[in-house]
């Protein structure tokens, strides 16, 4: 018996081109106004190539003071399993050039 192959996400290896897509992902969340989590950003870019980099993009963010910790929730990706994560508002937008 043989099985189909399972359908393959579509992830960017390069560290600078996912950061890039994931800044403009950030942005776009905190212009929203409302609050959002790590999977809303998900739902914006591709998966990394290393899921801790979702983690820094929000350290980043929230050591810039650009956004802050409103509440915390239960993942709805099945990749974190149920796992706790925060729920985050834009404190001010970044500049943009």
């Amino acid at each position: 018996m043989t099985s189909k192959p399972l359908p393959v996400p579509m992830v960017l290896d390069d560290r600078a081109e996912w950061f890039e897509a994931a800044n403009a992902g950030m942005d776009t969340l905190i212009a929203r106004g409302t609050s959002f989590t790590a999977d809303d950003l998900r739902d914006l870019v591709p998966m990394p190539a290393n899921p801790n980099w979702v983690g820094a993009i929000f350290k980043g963010y929230q050591s810039m003071k650009l956004i802050r910790t409103v509440g915390f929730e239960l993942s709805r990706s099945s990749s974190r399993r149920g796992g706790s994560l925060r729920r985050w508002v834009g404190v001010k937008r970044r500049a943009t050039v």
